[in-house]
């Protein structure tokens, strides 16, 4: 697992042009391509790792699948992600999938979770950009959609005016006086919880 410190900001797309300033002004440059992010979230029929996220429980999990500008199940590589939650930072797991729809059928056994479902789907467009140590991602156009056994790229419910900036760094001591110059408010965000939220499934 590699780890990591992440934080969230706050905000909405009224902000993006002051957000793109403030990039310019801190040199920070796009690192790589834009896409379209594709995650489907798995969970026990609890919903253990909502719970455990609104709670803000550590550590706790999140389950999901992720692949990179959707086609189809067949045509697209898919990546098992584990992100567990500290006290002190993040760890991330990524491995690919190999026959996803027994996966998408059967779920997928997490210790401390059990059986874990695929509950609902996510895809959001994101920018990436770097500064020395730091990265930084912007995700917006993010919609939300409930799993029902097959995965088009249709029928996808629009979010809540959302674009969400987080920072990824590996240690505390790359963030110098980068952290202090920022003029947005850092917020806990969770795209799982507010999808299941907006779509009323909890």
């Amino acid at each position: 697992m590699n780890f990591r410190f992440e934080d969230k900001l706050k905000l909405d797309n009224n902000k993006t042009f002051e957000f793109d300033e403030w990039l310019l002004k801190n040199n920070v440059t796009q690192s790589f391509p834009s896409r379209e992010i594709y995650s489907i979230y798995f969970d026990n029929p609890h919903f253990q790792t909502y719970h455990d996220s609104n709670e803000g429980v550590v550590p706790r999990l999140k389950i999901r699948f992720r692949t990179y500008n959707y086609k189809s199940l067949n045509l697209n590589n898919f990546f098992m992600e584990i992100k567990k939650s500290l006290s002190y930072g993040r760890l991330k797991s990524s491995s690919e999938i190999h026959n996803i729809e027994k996966y998408l059928k059967l779920g997928i056994f997490i210790n401390g979770y059990g059986i874990c479902y695929p509950k609902i789907i996510v895809k959001y467009d994101r920018s990436y950009y770097k500064t020395d140590k730091i990265r930084i991602t912007l995700d917006k156009n993010i919609k939300f959609r409930k799993f029902d056994n097959f995965t088009n790229n249709s029928f996808f419910e629009n979010s809540k005016n959302l674009v969400i900036p987080e920072i990824k760094y590996s240690s505390k001591s790359h963030l110098g006086q980068f952290i202090n110059n920022l003029p947005f408010e850092k917020t806990r965000f969770s795209k799982y919880c507010i999808g299941l939220e907006d779509l009323n499934l909890i």
